[in-house]
């Protein structure tokens, strides 16, 4: 066989180094070896190039991978120790590569600890092996074209999550075999028990690298169609009437030296409601059922031995929730564990209600038997976000405790009758409709003894394990996928549920848009040739937008005025839809007939960086809807509260139909831009990365000498077709194809001045138009009658060209952006 390999290993320890280069080279298939290596390292070692790079992990070393892969395969070693190659492993593996086509392959293997080998197998990848720690082994291969292929269209910059993005990335196009045949031997030079190292993920110095590690999962389940939107079912914690308010659940078989502790820290909990602790004991052999019995003179405790023999802890939940004495909450404690003080109840309780979720989770310390704390201490699982959580936890390999249920949505959904992972999965299929709550101050202690199921598991055990969570986690992606298109509709459906309701029970809203109806009702249109092109606008006469188009938006007028956009401040009839850190409002002054108003929850100023991504992902979610961005200085009434608007495709957005002039134009991303009657600039992108990447590229740009303040612009994005596709079809019908190939849209208007002249002038010449994103799409709401006849089309162009930046320097622009891309 042909030299083949390309290989790509750490630089250690030089002795180790040259060992493992003398085993790649007793393969014929190698070619050249690579070694990767901190910028400061000096070191030769003959037969190898030094490339430099911060971090092993890094998006920066995978580009260099796949700089120096010229070869049909790519192998990748990731241990700093020596390796010892088995006897025509990489001949098997390029063989295995070459029978299943894979993008990467890797095998079972041996370890060496402490001069003694030991087998070390892995387990076959699945569509739910999201665990950036999934064990592939040290040393992986790669389809050396697949490899570049997912590098070539990374516009991420990782420090920590680079492999892990890249293999993600590969996985959705290509498989990930498994060869269980055992290749390779490697030094391990980890020698703590599973039980010490299960907890790695959550020790606060690798914070940053679960951040990273999570927006890679997250961008990897929007791209496969397994991101969950931020929307949960409510929780009607009045459906059903129980005796108690909390039952804490304790499963148990043979504890008999902490069930007592146990017990006695449920019984002793201060609440103000009633409770009870219902103990599914399993057929204990050890003397746990005679203390059990001797606790029982408190009436709360409820000592339950099963009629049958094949429960799992999860079967011994069935039997606690499904008992008729269960509480409305049920409450976990395991049998080696105890709560913190006597109030971890309440605080459970009180989190349902306050949290408004189907579950809780809270936050614990790891002590020893005799529950003094040790490492790791706190497990406070802060990477559980109420917007991202459920997304996150397909990559984490637990959730959390203690936990806490709303009963009858559990007795619906049942435990999983398994001792390990039922209550993961209980986790996964809670979150995936509703809200999980979470504490974040200690409630719990998680003891840590000889006696614990999991503190030394052989690597069988762990490979069931994970083989388990894995399936579970890819049934719940299956499920997610197929659903996919009605959690859409749903959030859809959700928006035009709140604008009836909104619009036929709040009477300000009402009133305004009946009135709305009737303005429109009445619009002039005017249309004028201008050279060779053409000026249309729709003037209407909407006398309720009076205070948004005299609006004071100098930094004074801000400050004396309560912000309007603020929940506190809003109506209270004034309803919404929480999505993410948003919320979606009916505008109650509208332009639109459907006019959306999309604040964030916390007052921050207006500003388009860092939320252009999150304006087009509302495109996403609402692709029936134009969203809109009036900059701070640009018809934002509330500049002191970030914003965007959204109104209905039968709105006929005119800037969007301009032939524009053709700048850029390649697979991933188009622009083109237009000076006539106003400059602005449009992007259509294949995907949101690349729209988001293109926009702040011009962004930046167009900041450059600005005095950190935002350029004056406002925006426009859509994703998909600007109108009904049968009327796009009949009016583009050259255009249909380009504009399915590149669905996310934005046009981006230049400003030079907030408002023209007329608006300052005094008695007949004054015209109050203060042009914001409708205007700029040729939409007018005239907020005096007698600025109608006054907005002829010589005065309505005359108005574009104040306000929008000058044909030069919208070429000087041009040139910068063509230089950049």
């Amino acid at each position: 066989m042909k030299t083949t390999i390309n290989c790509f290993l750490p630089f250690s320890r030089l002795e180790e180094t040259v060992q493992t280069v003398k085993e790649l080279r007793a393969s014929t298939l190698v070619d050249k070896i690579y070694l990767l290596a901190p910028p400061i390292t000096n070191v030769c070692i003959p037969g190898c190039e030094l490339i430099s790079v911060e971090k092993m992990q890094s998006t920066q070393a995978m580009r260099a991978i796949a700089e120096h892969s010229d070869k049909t395969y790519t192998l990748l070693y990731t241990k700093h120790t020596a390796l010892k190659i088995g006897m025509f492993a990489l001949e098997r593996m390029v063989q295995v590569m070459e029978m299943t086509q894979a993008g990467m392959v890797y095998a079972d293997h041996y370890q060496q600890i402490d001069s003694v080998q030991k087998t070390a197998p892995v387990i076959d990848y699945q569509p739910g092996s999201l665990r950036d720690d999934f064990n592939f082994g040290s040393v992986l291969l790669f389809n050396a074209n697949a490899f570049k292929e997912v590098i070539e269209n990374t516009e991420e910059e990782y420090q920590y999550a680079g492999l892990y993005d890249l293999r993600l990335k590969i996985s959705q196009k290509s498989k990930l075999v498994h060869i269980n045949e055992y290749l390779y031997t490697e030094v391990e030079s980890d020698k703590r028990k599973s039980g010490e190292k299960q907890f790695d993920y959550v020790d606060p110095k690798n914070r940053q690298v679960q951040i990273e590690m999570e927006q890679a999962c997250t961008n990897h389940l929007k791209e496969i169609g397994g991101y969950l939107y931020p929307i949960f079912r409510p929780v009607d914690f009045s459906s059903h009437t129980f005796e108690y308010e909390a039952s804490v659940i304790i499963p148990v078989r043979n504890r008999i030296r902490t069930v007592k502790d146990a017990v006695r820290s449920a019984l002793n909990q201060q609440t103000t409601f009633p409770f009870n602790v219902i103990v599914i004991d399993n057929h204990s052999t050890d003397g746990t059922s005679e203390v059990l019995r001797e606790l029982s003179s408190d009436k709360r405790l409820i000592h339950v031995i099963p009629e049958r023999d094949d429960l799992g802890i999860g079967g011994c939940w069935n039997i606690g929730i499904h008992h008729e004495k269960c509480g409305k909450f049920a409450v976990q404690l395991d049998s080696d564990d105890v709560y913190k003080d006597e109030h971890s109840l309440q605080i459970i309780i009180d989190t349902f209600y306050k949290q408004k979720c189907a579950m809780v989770i809270g936050t614990y310390m790891m002590t020893n038997f005799d529950m003094q704390e040790i490492a790791p201490g706190i497990i406070d699982h802060k990477e559980w976000t109420p917007d991202n959580g459920r997304n996150n936890a397909l990559r984490i390999n637990g959730l959390g405790a203690p936990r806490a249920f709303y009963t009858p949505i559990l007795r619906e959904i049942k435990v999983p009758n398994t001792s390990y992972g039922e209550d993961y999965a209980l986790g996964l299929k809670i979150s995936h409709d509703y809200q999980i709550g979470r504490i974040y101050d200690v409630i719990y202690l998680c003891r840590r003894w000889e006696g614990n199921s999991d503190a030394a598991l052989p690597v069988e055990k762990i490979n069931q394990n994970n083989l388990y969570k894995d399936r579970l986690r890819t049934w719940e992606l299956e499920q997610r996928i197929l659903q996919q298109e009605t959690t859409l509709e749903k959030i859809q459906q959700s928006i035009e549920q709140l604008f009836q309701k909104q619009t036929l029970s709040w009477e300000l809203a009402k009133e305004n848009y009946q009135a709305l109806e009737q303005y429109r009702s009445r619009t002039k249109e005017i249309s004028k040739w201008f050279g060779n092109q053409n000026l249309d606008a729709n003037l209407f006469l909407n006398p309720k937008r009076i205070l948004s188009a005299t609006a004071q938006t100098d930094t004074a007028s801000i400050h004396s005025r309560p912000c309007f956009l603020c929940q506190t401040n809003r109506p209270q009839e004034q309803e919404f839809i929480s999505y993410g850190n948003y919320q979606i409002l009916v505008n109650p002054y509208p332009i639109f007939k459907h006019h959306f108003t999309i604040v964030d929850k916390e007052h921050k100023s207006q500003s388009i960086a860092g939320r252009f991504k999150d304006m087009i992902e509302f495109t996403d979610i609402m692709r029936e809807y134009f969203l809109l961005y009036n900059g701070p200085e640009c018809g934002a009434s509330a500049p002191d509260h970030a914003h965007f608007q959204a109104c209905s495709k039968e709105e006929s957005m005119q800037g969007s139909y301009y032939d524009h002039i053709e700048l850029i134009d390649n697979d991933k991303v188009r622009i083109s831009y237009e000076d006539f009657p106003y400059s602005f600039i449009r992007i259509q992108a294949k995907n949101k990365k690349t729209m988001s990447k293109t926009f702040h590229l011009i962004y930046d740009i167009l900041a450059a000498n600005n005095n950190g303040k935002e350029p004056m612009m406002n925006i426009l994005a859509w994703y998909g077709l600007e109108r009904t596709k049968e009327d796009f079809r009949e009016r583009y019908e050259e255009e249909f194809e380009s504009v399915t190939e590149h669905p996310y849209n934005c046009i981006i208007f230049l400003r030079s001045k907030h408002r023209p002249d007329c608006y300052y002038a005094k008695g007949n010449e004054q015209i109050l138009i203060s042009p914001a994103i409708a205007e700029m799409n040729g939409i007018f709401p005239i907020v005096r009658e007698e600025d109608m006849e006054k907005l002829t089309p010589e005065k309505v162009y005359d108005i574009y060209r104040e306000v929008s930046i000058s044909k030069e320097k919208l070429q000087k622009i041009l040139e910068r952006i063509k230089a950049v891309l």
